[in-house]
């Protein structure tokens, strides 16, 4: 019996529910303790998101609202509030996301806001410490480019901005029992306003995060190729070391600006301190200097070579001396003829006789010299002038070149290659149907399975946007002319329906709840990646340069290799060059906050437009 007891006690041990998770012992203290079910988060049960909703939420909570709350209450009424209006609001956005189009949205209207943030940033580096805006900040000139009142005035205009919408917020989304009472309206503005969006749009714009950002989405994109790894390696060490010796040169040339107080006149040839790449540079400037042309009579003798006239060349082998007519052409050093490959294959048909006769008077044939077996000349300056025994040399190395050598290099250089491009062909023709078949299949898949979309040609939203973060137009531009005007309006003739098709239902698939729970994780991560859930603390320079590195090679990764040494070229720096290009624009707070705030300002135009409505009837 004891056995059976203890037996018994253990299986109902064993079957006793697992305890509630902290985030909801936070938000529904009531709830579990009475053990009565959570409210579901969403209008349509979504368990896996509403259980990381809630865990975010749980977050903020403690970090925003407990932190100051326990202080002088410990009632947990005032937390149950808030939680039942952030439910209510979540849900009248459910509501809403549905009517949005979401497609247009995102393959339309963000690549335009991220491009006009990189063209006006660019701009503004352009214009910083010139005529066009002296004595101004980067920020300051970007600012003029995309005025926004959050930003007109610091910090202080940003929190009425910030007040303001969620004081709107709250008027459209709140029921009018809560929103007519003063004091939730006022609180819950104040804790929307200046502890949670104000707080999240400080941490997402800085560039730290950013370039977080961007190694979390691009996390599959690890290093494949060893070789282009080493490539990208030295050359980040090659840049490393120029801008290393760049700013050595910059502060040899900056002069002290005081000395006991008093100013220092700037000479204009100041005390520069050479490295030894600037010694090597001026000597090989020095050593590079132009030589001056010497006259016809003055160049040496080997460095001309025969008239190549038919006439000229009879009378040479024939034996007719003639001064005005054989005379030598001389030629500068950049035009030494090479002998090592014959410009001529073969004499012309109407001299086959005469070369014949020389070569017969020239050449004793039953005699072999020591030239590895070749016909040794006889006494030629004695039999005939000079520039005919050279003429016939040159045809007995054209002979010779055309047997031993030209099959050799014919095998190797054109007909080897024509034979492997020849085979690849067959192979692509052989695989042809099967792929045509495969191609069709999916097409029609493609058209039963998806709707169609209300826009067209939504792929121009983005190759605009990768056209300007890359300079591919300035990188290539033949390449990407042709792209433009032949290639892709080829491919929409053929299967633009498809591609629009597919386009709208990656957007479906970005929404979907599986990458709603991921996008939360990694903000619930970025937010507090501590094993306790503790806030993030402050990363040193090293660790945020070495982040900024990674994204950039991630980027760099992402993209096809013919692409990338088509548009980039062979060399490494070209390649770390364009990934740092991308990442430039939002390497700077402030001007983040613009993208951040008009990013804003266009969804909440999409999913609350009362605002844009009441603001501008």
């Amino acid at each position: 019996m004891a056995h059976q007891h203890r037996t018994r006690h253990g299986k109902q041990q064993s079957q006793a529910p697992p305890p509630p998770p902290s985030y909801l012992r936070i938000l529904f203290p009531r709830n579990i303790q009475q053990r009565e079910p959570v409210p579901q988060l969403l209008n349509h049960p979504h368990p896996d998101l509403d259980a990381e909703a809630y865990h975010f939420l749980a977050f903020l909570v403690r970090d925003f609202i407990q932190t100051w709350y326990t202080s002088f209450s410990s009632d947990p009424q005032f937390v149950a509030t808030i939680v039942n209006v952030v439910i209510h609001i979540a849900r009248e956005l459910e509501r809403r996301s549905l009517e949005i189009d979401w497609v247009g949205l995102m393959l339309q209207d963000v690549p335009e806001v991220l491009r006009r943030h990189y063209t006006d940033y660019r701009q503004a580096a352009q214009k910083l410490d010139t005529a066009y805006a002296p004595n101004q900040t980067i920020e300051s000139i970007f600012h003029g480019l995309q005025p926004h009142f959050a930003l007109r005035d610091g910090e202080e205009s940003e929190k009425e901005y910030l007040r303001q919408l969620a004081d709107e917020l709250l008027k459209i989304l709140l029921p009018e029992s809560e929103y007519h009472s003063d004091c939730v309206r006022w609180l819950v503005r104040e804790i929307l306003a200046c502890l949670v969006l104000r707080s999240v749009v400080e941490i997402l714009t800085e560039p730290d995060m950013i370039n977080y950002i961007v190694n979390t989405l691009l996390v599959d994109f690890g290093p494949t190729e060893e070789e282009y790894e080493v490539k990208l390696q030295k050359a980040a060490e090659e840049i490393a070391k120029s801008n290393n010796y760049h700013s050595k040169f910059l502060s040899a040339l900056r002069p002290r600006s005081t000395v006991r107080g008093k100013l220092v006149h700037r000479s204009s040839t100041p005390n520069i301190k050479p490295t030894d790449d600037m010694v090597d540079m001026l000597q090989e400037a020095q050593a590079s200097a132009l030589e001056t042309p010497q006259h016809p009579s003055e160049q040496p003798r080997g460095l001309s070579k025969p008239e190549r006239n038919d006439k000229l060349l009879s009378h040479r082998i024939t034996g007719e001396q003639n001064s005005q007519t054989s005379r030598r052409v001389p030629e500068s050093a950049n035009h030494i003829p090479r002998t090592d490959i014959p410009s001529v294959l073969a004499p012309s048909s109407n001299n086959k006789n005469r070369i014949a006769q020389a070569e017969k008077s020239t050449f004793d044939h039953n005699s072999v010299g020591p030239n590895n077996g070749k016909p040794t000349p006889l006494s030629a300056t004695q039999t005939h002038p000079q520039g005919a025994a050279e003429v016939v040399e040159q045809i007995r190395s054209n002979a010779v070149w055309a047997v031993t050598v030209a099959p050799k290099d014919f095998i190797i250089n054109i007909l080897i290659p024509f034979w492997a491009a020849m085979i690849v062909l067959t192979n692509f023709l052989l695989t042809l149907p099967k792929k045509v078949t495969q191609t069709s299949q999916s097409i029609a898949w493609i058209y039963a399975e998806l709707d169609a979309p209300e826009h067209t040609d939504l792929e121009t939203g983005i190759f605009k946007l990768v056209k300007e973060i890359f300079y591919l137009e300035e990188r290539n531009q033949v390449v990407w002319r042709q792209w433009e005007i032949m290639g892709w309006p080829l491919i929409r003739t053929l299967g633009g329906g498809a591609i629009d098709r597919l386009l709208a239902h990656g957007v479906y698939w970005i929404f979907a709840e599986p990458r709603l729970v991921t996008y939360i994780q990694a903000g619930r991560r970025a937010l507090w990646p501590g094993p306790d859930a503790s806030p993030p603390r402050p990363r040193g320079v090293h660790e945020m340069e070495k982040a900024r590195k990674e994204a950039e090679k991630r980027i760099l990764r992402t993209i096809p290799a013919p692409l990338r040494d088509l548009f980039f070229g062979d060399d490494g720096m070209h390649h770390l060059a364009a990934a740092q290009e991308a990442l430039e624009p939002f390497q700077n707070k402030i001007c983040n906050k613009h993208l951040m705030y008009i990013a804003l300002d266009l969804l909440l135009s999409k999913v609350v437009p009362e605002i844009y409505l009441a603001t501008h009837p």
